[in-house]
């Protein structure tokens, strides 16, 4: 039986919606939808704004047939904060209470300003630990886009990060296939920063998250001060070109190396503390998210890690039908969309 809510992702790039469940061991995809924003809806919470932001999203969910009004919410990584560690075994109220104590550690602003999430993720009675994974967004950001919603004339059942969804995500896909012994990462590459995820397929859980501020927006800068062309050239230039070896009236690899030499280094580090924390090999990295539509990004990096890197898609865990097909090569964007209608 289909569920009666779906996915709305307000992404810094991209709108998108999705309407999927579990059929059995495979995703069944209802209808999805993704549009370009010509503004980042995080940026102001200007009326005017709320507005235009409410009519995309009206437009989107009407073009995607999507009749509900009950909608799981999708937020960037860049507007929340996330942790997975390890905490003696508590009630879900002591441990939010232990988490609040410690949690100035990594929320740069006052708790009371913040509204948090926990997600177990793991017990250890013999240990008497829990794994667990913390989401944290401050209340204005709730606040702001839960008014964009409801302006939208949708009811808010629950707001998520790109984190949280997509390793709901992985736990679904993962969860009744046999695998080997494998470390799997995954870099959400977004607008505005990127997102690294160590995923352990054997036991189906995630092992540490890193965000950092570099993603697809410095590029587009990068490219802006160097070439004298327009906002839809430099788009296509970073489609269509990016680190491909094709003809093309300039050297776009030249022009962005420094940003990516940055992203480069950051992978790095994860990479180097991933394996002393397992004493394990990454075995494949796999790339998604709003900016991951980057000409050639997945060969260049898998040059500069040597390890092997490609563009996520998830067709392959879809029931087949006329909207996986349609979207065969974008669900890399639509990824954890798709992780939030799981619920």
């Amino acid at each position: 039986m289909s569920s009666t809510t779906f996915t709305l992702d307000i992404g810094e790039k991209y709108i998108k919606v999705v309407d999927a469940d579990m059929s059995g061991s495979l995703l069944e995809a209802h209808s999805a939808a993704f549009t370009d924003l010509q503004f980042n809806p995080y940026i102001t919470s200007a009326e005017e704004y709320i507005k235009k932001s409410a009519t995309e999203i009206q437009k989107l969910v009407n073009d995607a047939q999507i009749k509900k009004r009950d909608v799981h919410i999708v937020i960037p990584d860049s507007q929340s904060y996330t942790r997975i560690f390890e905490m003696p075994l508590l009630t879900e109220k002591e441990l939010l209470s232990a988490i609040r104590y410690q949690a100035d550690q990594f929320i740069p602003i006052p708790i009371e300003k913040v509204s948090i999430d926990i997600f177990p993720l793991k017990k250890n009675k013999q240990k008497g630990t829990s794994l667990i994974l913390l989401v944290a967004a401050a209340n204005t950001v709730i606040e702001h886009i839960t008014q964009i919603v409801t302006s939208a004339s949708l009811n808010p059942v629950s707001i998520e990060n790109e984190t949280s969804a997509t390793l709901r995500l992985l736990s679904k896909i993962f969860e009744k296939k046999q695998v080997e012994d494998e470390m799997q990462m995954y870099i959400n590459f977004g607008e505005s920063s990127t997102s690294l995820y160590l995923y352990n397929l054997k036991e189906k859980l995630p092992v540490q998250v890193h965000n950092f501020a570099i993603g697809r927006g410095i590029f587009y800068k990068d490219i802006q001060a160097n070439l004298t062309i327009t906002p839809e050239q430099i788009n296509n230039a970073i489609e269509k070109v990016g680190f491909l070896p094709v003809q093309a009236p300039y050297n776009l690899p030249a022009i962005i190396s420094a940003p990516f030499n940055e992203f480069v280094n950051e992978v790095k580090r994860f990479v180097i503390s991933s394996k002393e924390l397992t004493s394990r090999n990454i075995s494949k990295i796999y790339v998604f998210g709003e900016g991951s539509a980057f000409a050639g990004l997945d060969a260049k990096l898998s040059e500069s890690l040597g390890l092997p890197v490609e563009v996520s898609n998830l067709a392959s865990n879809f029931k087949r039908n006329a909207v996986v097909d349609y979207f065969a090569h974008d669900w890399n964007i639509l990824l954890p969309a798709v992780g939030s209608c799981l619920q």
